[in-house]
Parts: C-alpha cells; sequence; structure tokens
C-alpha cells in the first residue's frame, strides 16, 4: 500500500507500507504526475519503514516507470527516503553515484521531521554518530590498537587507514591489535569503496603480528584461516584474553589521566 499525501507546495509524501502491487504503483504513479502538472518541480519523502517486498508485476512496473523518468529528473529537486534496511540504503547511494543531479538522501526511521525538513529545501547536517572505531593508546609506538564498539562505517575505517598511513611513515614495521567490544557488522556501500580495500590489503606488508580480541567465532575463525597465507602472525583471542593478547605482543595500554 502506498499513501500519497502532498505535505506541503511541491512536497509529496510517499508512505510505503505492506507488500506492493502492481496496483499500488500504478496509484502512485498517478498521484506524481499530478503533482508534476501542478508543481514546476517536486520534492519527495519516501517512507519504506514498513516495506515489505513487491509482486512481479510491481516490480515491472516500477521499473518502467523509473526508465521513464530518466531524462525528467531535472523535475526533481530533493528526495529523502526513511529506512531501516541497509540493503535499501545502499541502493540509494548507489542511485546517487549514478545520478548525481538527485538531491537523494536516507534518513533513520525515527528521523521523519528532519527528512520533511530536508525535502523542504532546508539545511539540515548529518545526525550525530558517534565512531564505531576508536583508537587505544599504547606504550609502544610501532603498535596501534584500535577498540570496535559499533558498526563499522567507511568513514570509520577511513579513519583506521590514515592512522596506519602515518605509523608506516614512521616505522618499518608495527603490531596491530583490534578489540571487539560489540561488532554490529560493516557499512555494505564499503563493499564499493576500493581506495579503502586496496589500501587495507597493501598495508598488511607493513604488519608483524596483529591480534584480534573478541567478536563473533566466525570473525576469529576467518582471521586465524587468512593468517595462513598472510605474511602477518594473526592471532585471535576470546574477548575476555584481552591481557594475554596484550602480553602476546609485548604491550599495554595507557590508562588515560
Amino acid at each position: 500500500m502506498i499513501v500519497v499525501e502532498e505535505l506541503s507546495p511541491g512536497v509529496i509524501s510517499l508512505d510505503v507500507t505492506g507488500r506492493l502491487e502492481k496496483t499500488d504503483i500504478e496509484h502512485a504513479i498517478t498521484e506524481l504526475e499530478a503533482a508534476r502538472e501542478a508543481h514546476e518541480k517536486i520534492s519527495l519523502v519516501v517512507d519504506l519503514t514498513g516495506f515489505a517486498g513487491m509482486t512481479a508485476e510491481a516490480l515491472i512496473a516500477d521499473l518502467r516507470y523509473g526508465f521513464s523518468q530518466i531524462n525528467e529528473l531535472d523535475h526533481y529537486q530533493r528526495i529523502a527516503v526513511l529506512t531501516g534496511h541497509e540493503w535499501i540504503e545502499t541502493l540509494i547511494w548507489l542511485e546517487g553515484k549514478v545520478f548525481r543531479s538527485l538531491d537523494i538522501r536516507c534518513f533513520k526511521p525515527d528521523e521523519r521531521q528532519r527528512a520533511r525538513a530536508f525535502a523542504n529545501g532546508m539545511q539540515v547536517p548529518p545526525a550525530a554518530r558517534k565512531p564505531a572505531i576508536v583508537r587505544v593508546p599504547t606504550d609502544r609506538a610501532d603498535m596501534l590498537a584500535f577498540r570496535i564498539t559499533d558498526k563499522v562505517r567507511t568513514a570509520d575505517a577511513k579513519a583506521v587507514m590514515g592512522f596506519l598511513s602515518d605509523a608506516y611513515q614512521r616505522h618499518e614495521r608495527i603490531d596491530l591489535m583490534v578489540i571487539v567490544d560489540e561488532f554490529e557488522g560493516f557499512e555494505p556501500k564499503m563493499l564499493f569503496e576500493g581506495a579503502t580495500w586496496s589500501t587495507k590489503g597493501s598495508s598488511l606488508s607493513h604488519v608483524r603480528r596483529y591480534a584480534i580480541v573478541g567478536g563473533p567465532a566466525a570473525l576469529r575463525s576467518t582471521a586465524s584461516f587468512m593468517g595462513a597465507f598472510m605474511p602477518v602472525e594473526i592471532k585471535a583471542f576470546e574477548r575476555d584474553e584481552e591481557d594475554a593478547a596484550w602480553k602476546w605482543l609485548n604491550a599495554g595500554p595507557l590508562l588515560a589521566a
């Protein structure tokens, strides 16, 4: 089901819930065409919080309309998408890369007011977010330690790469430790950030020993398996074995004053 509502002149809300049928897509298309007839440009607030997929007929209708709009993108100003689905966020991010004329942004389900403000042309800065990877100061200049506390995003990975690049300039080889307090996975669009992964791959030649503490058992098993094929001594530790990991690296954390 798609409920269409005009929030303000030229700003259209599409509230999507449940599994969409072809008739739902056709209804939304009719409403959008009417809005475009009434306004030179329109902006959209698309709420996909309750989206549960679509039938094949609905998908075909949606794609057909989407392709017909490729040459009409200048009729759209801003598109705000509310979603809690990571795969939708990734698709939206990719669309923004392909259709650069579109000002499109994703918002979390509890950011409805921010999404509407964005669609209305207001300046809406990204929501404040604590970094998911925090550096842990150590008592050795040639060692870096990081603590993962949340889902790892591209910005977090790039920040770590910055620390590593700086360390490689000052030391030929370093030791590395990653402590996993909470692991909620990683931002899907990181798969498309080639520079991040290429830098990470090439950086391993500068690492002597790599300790991984905590995290899912599968993560530790994968790290141990990969260590057999890399020029790095990798060792995985249980979360309660952090002290043993520090001892293995002959290092310790610097306590804050």
